[in-house]
């Protein structure tokens, strides 16, 4: 029963992405996915990254044609050169839907930039199509990474973004345009490696680089392993859904998918061992992650928290809110316990599915809150985690296009002995 929801949960992401993409060949907004569904105008670029490999995904299980998806997939990447706003090739992280202008003051971003590139890359090593290549390789050689390449504390980082607008999102009052560094274990990963692919980054930087973010190690009992600040569980997932990290250890043999397998299964012991905390956390109601909650959107994550602060055992950046997303995206990790929690889930909350499947969220603490909207991105990341444990589609079709190949081996990643 479990494996079956969860393919239904991936269709049905699949059909929420496809549904929310201006797919209007005469807007200039044509292939931007909607943020959120309460919001018809703000798009993001990360969720179109989603989309785009989820038109691969469709393709292969037979959900969209061929030469439909492959049609949407070349008019939103040429659509995305042609026309949304971008900085040095780094786009902007919202977008208008209807028109692809920028949205409101949204700054440039690395990270969204990275994400909606590796749909594009998805995309071409699947559909092998002179069109959508020459698109593709225009976005890529344009993306400027030495301009976003920077000193902190004697090691080499990228900035995570830029906003020429002083006021503007994230920049704020700040006087420098560029804002804030990954000097810190996050989503990023996947960003070594397109900009290892570059030839305008050389090897000992693109190494520095990857070496270069701090690597704090905390956890939860036996769960030992490299965190984020905040820890929410979506930064163990993101870089998992397109890298396969599962065939790969770097050269010094760290294995980044065990790191995610112990920091979601210190999630899910979080969340087991402290019911009378909260009530809606049990050994199958679990994945504290960035989501809506009652009082709005929140980063919410488990200790161990920041990069050098010691761990917390009684303190929680949670109000009890699960982020459902989270724990579908956590399936290729610990796939007897998601399975196992999915079937426990719809039989206790059968109210949690709705129109495109499950909800972003759910709380328990006081009455039984469910959240509204759905995400693009949460979506998005459960389609790509289910099809990638069950069929491997993203993770073949990534891992063999050219410049990743080339990355592979500039960073020196090897494959591991199974």
């Amino acid at each position: 029963m479990g494996r079956k929801v969860l393919l239904k949960e991936a269709y049905d992401s699949f059909r929420f992405l496809i549904d929310h993409t201006n797919f209007d060949e005469n807007s200039k907004g044509y292939g931007l996915t909607l943020d959120r569904t309460s919001n018809k105008i703000m798009s993001s670029l990360c969720a179109s990254g989603f989309m785009l490999t989820g038109l691969v995904i469709g393709a292969a299980r037979g959900w969209i044609s061929q030469d439909e998806a492959k049609r949407k997939a070349y008019l939103s990447i040429k659509n995305y050169y042609e026309n949304i706003p971008h900085y040095k090739g780094f786009f902007v992280h919202y977008a208008n839907f209807n028109d692809g202008s920028r949205y409101k003051k949204s700054e440039f971003s690395t990270i969204d930039t990275a994400l909606l590139l590796n749909g594009i890359l998805t995309a071409d090593a699947y559909f092998k199509d002179k069109e959508i290549s020459k698109y593709a390789n225009l976005i890529f050689e344009r993306i400027d990474f030495n301009d976003f390449v920077s000193e902190f504390k004697g090691n080499k980082v990228f900035r995570m973004a830029y906003n020429d607008l002083k006021g503007g999102d994230y920049r704020n009052s700040n006087d420098d345009p560029y804002i804030w560094q990954w000097d810190m274990m996050a989503e990023q990963l996947c960003m070594y490696f397109l900009s290892a692919a570059s030839d305008d980054i050389d090897e000992q930087l693109a190494l520095r680089l990857y070496y270069g973010f701090g690597r704090s190690v905390g956890g939860y009992k036996d769960y030992q392993f490299v965190h984020s600040p905040g820890n929410a569980l979506f930064i163990y997932l993101y870089s998992h859904a397109w890298f396969d990290f599962k065939s790969y250890i770097d050269e010094r043999g760290f294995d980044w998918f065990n790191n995610s397998k112990m920091a979601i299964l210190a999630n899910q012991a979080y969340c087991k061992d402290n019911p009378r905390k909260f009530k809606t956390f049990t050994d199958y109601a679990w994945g504290v992650s960035a989501c809506d909650g009652p009082k709005g959107y929140r980063g919410y994550g488990l200790p161990p928290y920041g990069l050098h602060e010691p761990i917390k055992e009684d303190h929680f950046n949670s109000d009890g809110t699960v982020a459902l997303y989270a724990l579908f995206g956590s399936l290729p990790f610990a796939s007897k316990l998601v399975e196992k929690s999915v079937k426990k889930l719809v039989k206790m909350y059968p109210e949690l599915i709705k129109d495109y499947g499950f909800v972003d969220s759910f709380n328990l603490e006081n009455g039984f809150w469910i959240a509204k909207d759905y995400i693009g991105i949460d979506k998005g990341i459960t389609l790509l985690m289910i099809d990638n444990h069950y069929y491997q589609t993203t993770w073949k079709y990534y891992m063999s296009h050219p410049l990743i190949k080339k990355a592979i081996k500039k960073l020196r990643f090897r494959k591991k002995d199974f």
